[in-house]
This record gives C-alpha cells, structure tokens and sequence, in this order.
C-alpha cells in the first residue's frame, strides 16, 4: 500500500513538473534565447565602446582626442560619409528608375531589366572591382580599345563599384512598395486629366516613401561597411572600413580600431533615427482589399526614354562586369593574352577555401534560421515584458556594419570564459547572429497570418506546448525558415567585411581568397573563384526552385 501511494506521488510529481514545463516552456525558451543575444550580439558591441575608452591606464578618452586631432581620421571619417551618401542618392534614383520600368514600364522590357538590377546578388560585391580594373584599369579592355586616360583607382571607381554592387538592395525595396500601390489610386488621376509625370510626382513616389527610406537606409549602411571595392579601387582615399581592418592587422591597435568602429556606427544609428521618425504616424496603405485591376497603360515618351537613359547604361555596365569575370576565369590575362586556360578553375587553395565557404555557410545558415524561428515565435507568442528589447536586439546585427561586429567578436571571444578565436565556431555565430534579422522578421510575418486560435484549440484538445510547436506551428513556418537559411546561406557565403578579421591561417574563406587575389593582381584566380562561388548560387536557386515544386511549399519568398 505505501508503495503504491510513494507510485501515486511520485506521478503526481511528474505530471505536475510537466505541467509546469508546458506552462513556462515559452518564456524559458525566451530567457535562453534572450542569453544567446546578450552574448552574441550585445556583449561584442559593448567590447568595442569599451575597448575605445579603456588604455593601459584604465579609463581615457586620449584615444578620441587623438581621432579628431589627426588629420587623416577627419579625411577617413568625411570620405567615408561622402561615399555613404553619393552611393545612397544614386541608388535611390537608379533603383526607382529599375523599379519604375519594371513595374509599369513595357512588358518586354520588364523581365530583362529585372534580372540585370538582380544579377549583382550572386557575387560578392567587390567583384565589381575586378571586373572595372578589367575594363578600365591602365592595361584594360576599354581603355586600351578607345586609347583613353583615365584612372580607376579613384572616387569615381569607388562610387561606380558600390553603386553597381547594392543596386538589388535599392531595386528590391522600391519595387516591393510600387507592386503594393493600388492602381486605381494612378487610373483615377490619369482620368481626371493629370499628366503621368504629375501622377509620379504626387501620387507615385509619396506613396513609395517606405520602400525609398528603407532602400536609403540600407544603402548607406551597406556602402560603408563593405570595404572590398574602396580598399582595392580607393588607391591612397583613406575610408573608416579599410582603416579599422588596416589598425588591426597592420598595427594591431586594438583602441583606435575600437575608435574607429565606434565612429563608423554612429552614422547608421543616426540613419536609423531618421528613418523611423520620418515614418512614424504616417499612412501608407493604399491597398486595403483585392486590388482592383486596371490595363497597362503606355508610358509617356518622354518619361520612357528618360528612365532609360539612366536604367539601360547601368544594366549594360552590369552584363560587363559578369562577362568579363566568366572570361577572366578561362583566359591568361583577360583584355592582354586571351589564351584559353583552365589552371584558374583548377586552382587547390581556391577550390578549397570555396568547400570551407559552403561549409561555414550551410552550418550557420541552420543554425541563424533555428534560432531565428524560435526568436519569432517568441516574440510574437510570448506575454513577457521585453518582447520588443529582444526584437531591436536580433534587428541589430543587421542595422550595424559588419566591420563593427567582426572587431567586437576579436575582443570579446579571445579569452576565457568565450574563447572561440582559432575555431569555425566564431565564423558560425558571427555570421548567423549578424543575418539574424531575415529570419526573424520572415518569422513575424509569417506568425502575422497564423491565428492564435489554432493553437488554443490544438491545447484545447490536449496537446501540449511541444507538440503545438512542432505539428502546427513549425510546417506554416517553414517557409519563413527556409527564407532565414537561404539569406544567412547567401550572405555568409559572400560576406568579407566581419569574416577577413576572424579568419586564421589555412583556413581560407572564398570571400577572402577573392579579395586578396585581387589585391595581388591575381585578377584570373580571383575571377575563377568568383565563378565557382556565381555557380554554387545557381544550384542553390535550382535546387530551392525544384523543393517548391515537389513539396507544393512557397519556400522562396516574394
């Protein structure tokens, strides 16, 4: 009898430990993955405002004292915002054009001009320097053809390179908001007697606000963290991004690195700031049920031809750019000895540093889409204080340069208790953790179109906490998973500016071996790989393509 009252309490102890578990399961979930940003994403940031305030002599602000005295770090810092800017407004206005024929321009027109403002998502971005110094350098194809004098290792070089390597960030985010736009909103105007150039001024691009902000913001953000194409085209132009990369591996000054990295961020926080404010408050719906649809008008000629002047010159120099890079990989020199080869192809250390590429990628593209899902559900499920604390933590990696985040893995994961330096294990988080925000915000739309009822009625029902995430929720979300996988896959792959300052010898990276083989000059080798890494993108996509159609399941989002 008293072992089977001890058999009672001890199911009674059981059931009611289960039944607690069941109850906290999701703030428990929350309190881990909360740890997980705190350690990944906060604590590096926090190292490099510390380390740039922090001297052999403890607290100091000697080192920003020495920023604003140099003359060089002003030139640094005033060049960077330069580029940032030049690049952001050339976009804007290039990648509205792009999104305005692609969108309402000539049906013919459309699909080419959108697979050209696209084309630069599967390369990295400074293979545009190769492909300039191909074309335009002193021995270039184009130079030497009309015999010109004319320096790629400029402003002009740098700019050029930038624009044409985040066109799709721009292009992307304004078509997104001109697809949304209800055009009976345009119908109703145009019927009432207003010239399309007024229907664009007041009605088309005011409506477009958010796609142009967001595509500014990105813009910005992106132009100054990426330091391939003004470290290799800037010639003696100093820049912040370069500058910090140079402080470390160069001087190994880790507090004016820190310094610099600090500076670098305090632009994007500011971007950000003005991006929100502009946007609070303000409605942009135009669409609130089925759209109504209306025929395709023709353009006015004026407005055509105008747009085309700026969309085609850039998608030609886009096309330029990729075929100079296919033949650079299969000729000696491309444009000086156009002897077929394959050595470059063949080439051991760069077929190597493309498999550690592809696997670095596929481990932190699972893990960045895990710990994005969970993040979502979290966030959008949860009942805790802090919800939006964790979201603004996860948005993080993305809003701030990847040059930021690369020194702040250096300092913070070198030493016990986080000692990571040496091992793929920091290239894993660094990566996953700084492309978190895709797979997150994926998730949170994607639970935006979930009704919390099913859930109660599944629970309802008796099923527990576990078995509702992993019947229910888990198959609707698995597009938004995969979408977190594939950015953090495609990102991590071509990603440079993080990476370059974590890697460690006889480990090479393929975005690294590309960008020190176009340093050196070894514009065959580095086009090759370029080639390799173009083509493991494709057969990414294809691969994708075919899941959707065997599944039935919209894996790739629109």
């Amino acid at each position: 009898m008293a072992e089977a009252v001890a058999g009672n309490d001890q199911r009674s102890l059981l059931y009611k430990i289960r039944i607690f578990v069941n109850s906290h399961l999701i703030n428990m979930f929350a309190g881990g993955l909360f740890a997980l940003l705190a350690i990944f994403l906060a604590f590096p940031i926090v190292m490099v405002f510390i380390k740039s305030l922090w001297g052999d002599d403890g607290f100091t602000l000697g080192f920003y004292q020495e920023f604003f005295s140099y003359n060089f770090y002003y030139w640094s810092f005033l060049n960077t915002m330069i580029l940032g800017l030049s690049a952001m407004v050339i976009l804007v206005v290039v990648g509205f054009c792009f999104a305005y024929m692609t969108t309402k321009g000539p049906n013919w027109l459309r699909k080419p001009l959108k697979v050209c403002a696209l084309m630069p998502l599967c390369a990295p971005p400074y293979i545009f320097s190769i492909s300039l110094i191909t074309l335009f350098g002193r021995n270039g194809m184009v130079t030497n053809f009309f015999d010109l004098n004319f320096n790629i290792y400029s402003w002009t070089g740098v700019i050029v390179a930038q624009c044409l390597a985040f066109l799709p960030l721009s292009y992307m985010m304004i078509e997104n908001v001109l697809n949304s736009q209800n055009p009976s909103l345009e119908e109703s105007a145009s019927d009432m007697g207003a010239s399309e150039f007024t229907i664009m001024r007041a009605i088309t691009i005011p409506l477009a606000a958010p796609g142009v902000l967001k595509a500014a913001l990105l813009v910005f953000v992106m132009t100054i963290a990426e330091f391939g194409n003004p470290a290799i085209l800037g010639g003696r132009i100093p820049f912040l991004a370069p500058d910090t990369y140079l402080m470390i591996t160069g001087e190994g000054d880790f507090n004016m690195a820190s310094v610099l990295s600090v500076v670098l961020m305090v632009p994007c926080l500011i971007i950000f700031v003005i991006h929100n404010y502009m946007l609070k408050g303000k409605g942009y719906t135009t669409i609130v049920g089925k759209p109504t649809a209306v025929d395709p008008k023709d353009m006015t000629p004026l407005i055509k031809y105008s747009l085309l002047a700026i969309v085609i010159p850039v998608a030609i120099m886009v096309l330029l750019s990729f075929a100079v890079i296919v033949m650079g990989a299969f000729v000696k020199i491309v444009g000086v000895d156009n002897t077929f080869v394959i050595d470059h192809m063949l080439n051991m250390q760069s077929n190597t540093a493309i498999f550690n590429s592809v696997k670095l990628s596929l481990l932190a593209g699972l893990f960045g889409a895990i710990v994005g899902t969970l993040l979502a559900y979290v966030i959008m499920r949860g009942k805790f204080k802090g919800r939006k604390v964790m979201e603004m933590m996860a948005l993080s990696g993305f809003a701030l340069p990847g040059t930021v985040i690369g020194v702040g893995y250096i300092m913070a994961f070198n030493r016990p208790p986080f000692l990571l330096a040496g091992t793929i294990w920091i290239l894993i988080l660094n990566c996953a953790f700084r492309f978190l925000a895709v797979g997150v915000e994926a998730g949170i739309s994607k639970l935006h179109q979930i009704s919390i009822e099913i859930e109660e009625a599944s629970a309802d029902l008796g099923a527990d906490f576990i078995t509702i995430f992993f019947k229910v929720i888990l198959p609707i979300m698995f597009s938004a998973f995969i979408a977190g996988f594939i950015y953090t896959f495609m990102t991590t792959m071509m990603s440079l500016s993080s990476v370059i300052f974590l890697v460690t010898p006889g480990f090479d990276l393929a975005a690294v071996y590309i960008y020190l083989t176009a340093q050196l000059g070894e514009l065959g080798l580095a086009s090759a790989a370029t080639v390799k890494m173009m083509l493991i993108v494709v057969i990414c996509f294809a691969s994708l393509k075919l899941l959707a159609k065997k599944t039935g399941l919209d894996v790739i989002e629109k």
